[in-house]
């Protein structure tokens, strides 16, 4: 029997049957409506969307009325106020005497648009409109047509560098006629009184964004005190296009403030002094690497003046520098600005260091002497000093043996400082060598100052060859701070360029008061100091920095650095008694490797002489300057030289060399001297050398020397190009010369004449002689370099002879 196939039932018990549909019944199908589908998630969609963008909206509204309210509300006012800006006027810079150095001017610059360049209330041609700015500008009528030509230019420059009495007169033409299309813009520009005077520490501006802004020096360094702070005025306006003010508006100003003054402690005329010795000195003795030179007031740290060679105009500054070739100059050029910005530009007696040489044994002997470990009679020893492997010499081979520190001083040994430096040892030395201001920038205010070079952890080897000035660097500020301590009592002083600071009315704002940083050694030895450096230029290395009358103390150097090169410097304090001055002269690199410190002792001298002079400091003559003072000099046979080496061979003689012929260089033969070979002069006499054996000469007028002193007699004699005789008591008035002094042609008069009265008959029988009129002029004229003699007598002779005559 056939089984049945297996079947679940168990779901069946719990499920309900289902009901049979009537269709089913009846045999028809009905269809059942559809639904209509939910709109219900699209709304959400939407709603979402709704929400996400009010969101973002209320995030904006956020930013735009809260975060960002002030820019907002800024540009909003741009669309009804015009904001015109009024820049202020640069502050003026001055010299300690109230000379202007720098001041601020306007310049213009004259554009046009040329569609729109005509009268609007009257009518008149292109022709006089061309005429007029023609006539107003100075310019050219072709080239004022030419622009006005071209209807299509949107603007033309038609001048630049306007002067303001052109603008105004511009201004007047344009008013008078009602033109529209002209541009005056007016720019400022930054003018400097004295050319290349001082343009390191002044330095330059340049024109940026409508205003200037320093770039170098004192305009740099005070950049934001010399500008001020510009003005704004505020006025509403029309939505035309011509955005006119509306009338009855009332303008919101803010008024500018212009930039305060500055006083420096420079002194232009000492500035002249110091420029012109050290110019002098690197074109005499071919100085490849540029100079440096400053002068200081030691009690105040006041800097007189300061120079760096080669100059500049700060109203030029990229201008063919002096050494550089005018017609291959290309101051746009990458190299020319590099030169410019690391040679001429550059402050090198704040920014350059170099190894100090024999200038640093002074602050080792002060050390010794503040220490009591010697005096100036001790006797120490000059012999080649062996230290780690190195061995100290002196300049003189073998050493001078046993000295004096005294001599020692003045021969400027190099093993007695070193064995200086060991008494004292590392410590010790190194912290008075902080103390003078030599691991230290001194502070001043200009900018770029450098500093020196020491060694961080050094050796007993280090302390040595530091002791006289080698394997260190300092830079010429820093030295000539520390020499100041040697002047004014042991004070290691601030250097400062600003006296003060005035508004644009010239009141007082700010007096920059002197600083003493510390006192580094006593007063005792400072004098003691002078003392030693005095005898230096009397009896030892300095003595071509000797002037008559001024007692100068002082000390040479000469470093030699790693390719043989040479740095010849001098430091000096005058007078030695009263120290009115610190001077530093440093030249670097001369072509001639066997020059010495010398030469830059001479070139002190000679600032430390008109400096002091200009000061009115009265010289002092002493016995050795009356024998100094009469000393001849025979003059050398320089003709078949070269101008350059004629000039070096008489300045090694004491004279003064000077081209007759402005055509000569420095490789112009000499062909004719005078006065001629053999001639006696004193020292500093002048000797005038010419390109040609006979060279036509002006003559001079002899000047009157009589009621004055040597020294005004000889600065008079060479004002005039002229030598003098000196005779007599030199230390007297000048009371007479030969030839006399030239004096103006009497006018002869048609008139007749006074008359005569007889006079009494004699009683002797030998007939009267007239005597010529006193007033008759005897004019002699002399030629460069010819001899006055000048006879002087002593003051008291002199009064005695006038008041005898009385």
């Amino acid at each position: 029997m056939a089984r049945e196939p297996f079947r679940d039932t168990r779901w069946q018990k719990n499920s309900r049957p289902r009901p049979v549909r009537a269709a089913a019944v009846s045999g028809k199908r009905t269809r059942r409506p559809r639904r209509k589908p939910s709109r219900r998630p699209g709304i959400v969609f939407f709603g979402i969307l709704l929400c996400l963008f009010a969101a973002v909206l209320l995030y904006q509204l956020y930013q735009i009325q809260i975060v960002a309210y002030a820019a907002n509300a800024e540009k909003a006012a741009a669309l009804h106020y015009d904001k015109v800006v009024e820049e202020p006027r640069r502050g003026t810079v001055y010299d300690r005497n109230g000379v202007e150095l720098a001041g601020t001017t306007y310049v213009h610059r004259i554009g046009i648009t040329p569609k729109d360049l005509y009268s609007i209330k009257k009518d008149i041609s292109d022709e006089t409109i061309a005429a007029g700015i023609a006539e107003a500008l100075e310019l050219d009528i072709e080239h004022v047509r030419t622009a006005m030509a071209k209807k299509d230019a949107p603007y033309l420059q038609l001048a630049k560098d306007v002067p303001r009495a052109q603008a105004e007169k511009l201004r007047a033409f344009i008013k008078d006629n009602t033109l529209g299309g002209i541009r005056i813009d007016t720019e400022a520009r930054r003018y400097y009184t004295n050319g290349s005077l001082a343009s390191q520490v002044l330095g330059f501006c340049r024109y940026d964004e409508g205003r200037l802004v320093g770039q170098l020096g004192i305009e740099l360094q005070f950049n934001s005190l010399l500008t001020g702070q510009p003005g704004y005025t505020y006025v509403e306006r029309d939505n035309y296009e011509s955005q006119g003010s509306l009338p009855f508006s009332v303008p919101t100003s803010l008024r500018a403030q212009d930039g305060q003054n500055l006083v420096l402690n420079l002194d232009i005329n000492i500035q002249t002094i110091l420029q012109e010795e050290l110019a002098s000195a690197v074109s005499l003795y071919e100085i490849q690497e540029g100079g440096s030179a400053i002068v200081m007031d030691p009690y105040t740290g006041a800097v007189l003046a300061m120079a760096s060679w080669p100059y500049f105009d700060s109203g030029n500054p990229t201008a063919c520098p002096p050494g550089q070739d005018p017609k291959t100059w290309d101051d746009q050029s990458k190299d020319a600005i590099e030169y410019l910005s690391g040679q001429v530009w550059r402050n090198r007696v704040i920014s350059d260091t170099y190894e100090p040489g024999s200038t640093m044994k002074s602050l080792t002997a002060a050390m010794a002497l503040e220490e009591a470990l010697v005096h100036e009679k001790s006797t120490v020893t000059c012999r080649p000093l062996k230290l780690f492997n190195w061995t100290i010499n002196c300049v003189r081979h073998g050493g001078h043996g046993d000295e004096t520190l005294e001599m020692g001083f003045w021969r400027s040994c190099n093993p007695v400082f070193a064995q200086l430096s060991l008494s004292l040892g590392v410590e010790r030395f190194y912290t008075y060598i902080r103390s003078f201001g030599l691991m230290d920038k001194t502070g001043i205010d200009l900018p770029a100052e450098g500093q020196g070079i020491l060694h961080s952890q050094p050796t007993e080897l280090d302390m040595a060859t530091l002791s006289y000035g080698e394997s260190s660097t300092v830079t010429p500020l820093q030295l000539a701070a520390a020499y100041s301590a040697f002047a004014n009592g042991g004070k290691l002083v601030r250097p400062a360029i600003v006296k003060s600071v005035t508004d644009s009315a010239g009141d007082l704002v700010k007096d920059v008061k002197p600083e003493t940083v510390r006192q580094v050694i006593s007063e005792t030895t400072a004098a003691r100091m002078r003392s030693l450096m005095e005898g230096v230029v009397m009896n030892g290395t300095g003595s071509p920095a000797y002037v008559e009358g001024y007692a100068v103390a002082g000390k040479t150097s000469t470093s030699t650095d790693d390719f043989g090169d040479h740095t010849l410097s001098f430091a000096a304090l005058a007078p030695a008694d009263n120290p009115e001055i610190v001077v530093l002269i440093v030249l670097n690199k001369p072509v001639d490797k066997e020059l010495t410190s010398k030469v830059a002792a001479k070139t002190c001298g000679a600032v430390v002489s008109r400096t002091l002079e200009y000061l009115g400091v009265e010289r002092v003559y002493r016995e050795t300057d009356v024998s100094r003072l009469m000393a001849k000099t025979a003059v050398p046979d320089v003709g078949g030289l070269t101008l350059g080496q004629a000039l070096r061979e008489l300045a090694d003689q004491g004279l003064r060399g000077e081209a007759g012929d402005a055509a000569m260089g420095e490789a112009t033969l000499v062909k004719f001297q005078w006065p001629a070979a053999g001639t006696e002069l004193h020292s500093r006499g002048l000797v005038v050398l010419y390109p040609v054996s006979e060279p036509v000469v002006e003559e001079i007028a002899i000047p009157d020397f009589s009621g004055r002193t040597v020294n005004e007699c000889q600065t008079l004699a060479a004002k005039s190009g002229l030598n003098i005789l000196i005779s007599g008591e030199c230390l007297g008035l000048a009371v007479s010369q030969n030839p006399p002094p030239a004096r103006p042609d009497r006018q002869v008069s048609p008139t007749p004449g006074p008359t005569i009265t007889p006079a009494e008959p004699d009683d002797d029988d030998e007939p009267d002689v007239t005597s010529p009129d006193d007033d008759v002029p005897v004019t002699v004229r002399l030629k460069p370099g010819d001899l006055v003699e000048v006879i002087f007598a002593a003051v008291e002779e002199e009064l005695a002879q006038s008041g005898a005559s009385d």
